[in-house]
């Protein structure tokens, strides 16, 4: 079995709701990142003399409780100092990232008191990932494109928080506890180093797990089943009263009619709610189907241009993204697309 990386221990272990402390080792370097509900709360170890520069560090003390020290003395600014922590950490994380000898142990410590700042752990991954380095990253993370991407706890609700572009949504919306990371990429639109490194960030910044496929299970030939024991006289009388419930059921459903869904009622407006989508054939195909089964309340839009023209089914029309906000979080059972990450996106009014 292949070894899992520590870099994507780390991922994985804040992915999963991770509470504590991870110490990282590599080469000489230890560090110790204090997590919580994937925010660093506190970091102690060697800076690289990162932080001396600025703050006067003391080796091995903690740089959140410095940095704050800074600002309380003046000598920075409250975004300048968090800005110098994030370059530092970030450095050090890659360096531990890339470290093929690097190992990662947790415990559930906790700092006493945090500093009047954190970081995001996944925003801070993102930045990594899709910045200048991201390339060399992105194997460290997906160092094989046949591994099956999971969804981690949360994945719809940390997407939307991330304010991800369209085209990283379209992608990410194709992880589905199926496909591998090959088969998200070979029919995708869009450029094949890309979406890898997307893929890659995505279980960089703990919102997915990246496994081997489970070999399929052979089952052992079915035994023959015993001959049926005849049935008793009269049972014509069951199957009256068989077709006697279906009947009466679908008279009732086509009263009723409960699969169809009535238009909501709301002001017009150009914002609307994202609930699927796709690009290739069969996926616009079936946005068109949707569309037509409820044309009070569904459209299908496109975005993109070119080669990566795209289609997106919206629901609703709102006057602003307030009230698009709200209404994404109480969205009707059936209107959202399962593995498709809701987002408010604005709608030109010529749209059909």
């Amino acid at each position: 079995m292949q070894r899992v990386s520590a870099a994507r221990q780390l991922a994985l272990w804040i992915g999963r709701k991770g509470r504590g402390r991870a110490r990282l080792t590599w080469g000489n370097a230890t560090l110790a990142l204090y997590v919580d509900g994937l925010q660093i709360l506190a970091v102690e170890g060697d800076d690289d003399e990162g932080l001396a520069s600025a703050f006067g560090l003391v080796q091995g003390r903690e740089w959140f409780r410095e940095a704050q020290a800074a600002v309380t003395a003046g000598q920075v600014s409250q975004g300048e100092a968090a800005a110098v922590v994030k370059r530092a950490l970030a450095a050090r994380l890659k360096e531990f990232f890339l470290a093929p000898e690097a190992s990662v142990a947790f415990d559930n410590e906790l700092p006493v008191e945090g500093a009047q700042f954190t970081i995001s752990y996944p925003h801070l991954i993102i930045e990594m990932m899709l910045g200048a380095s991201g390339e060399e990253l992105a194997e460290v993370f997906l160092p094989d494109p046949e591994l099956v991407l999971f969804r981690l706890p949360d994945f719809a609700r940390r997407v939307g928080a991330l304010g991800l572009t369209d085209e990283a949504l379209a992608v990410f919306a194709k992880i589905n506890d199926v496909r591998s990371a090959r088969e998200i990429v070979e029919p995708s639109p869009h450029n094949r180093k890309l979406v890898l490194r997307l893929l890659a960030t995505a279980v960089g910044a703990g919102l997915v797990d990246a496994s081997p496929r489970l070999a399929d299970v052979v089952l052992p030939p079915a035994q023959p089943l015993p001959e049926p024991k005849p049935r008793p006289h009269r049972r014509w009388l069951a199957w009256v009263a068989v077709l006697l419930v279906i009947a009466g059921a679908a008279a009732v459903l086509a009263v009723l009619r409960p699969w169809e869904q009535g238009p909501i009622a709301q002001h017009q407006g150009e914002w609307s709610i994202a609930v699927d989508g796709g690009c290739q054939p069969a996926e616009v195909e079936r946005l068109y189907r949707r569309q037509d089964a409820n044309r009070g309340s569904f459209r299908v839009v496109p975005f993109g241009s070119g080669s990566e023209r795209c289609y997106r089914l919206v629901w609703g029309r709102y006057g602003d993204r307030a009230a698009a906000e709200r209404e994404m979080a109480a969205l009707p059972e059936g209107v959202l697309t399962r593995g498709f990450v809701p987002h408010v996106v604005r709608v030109d009014e010529g749209s059909p």
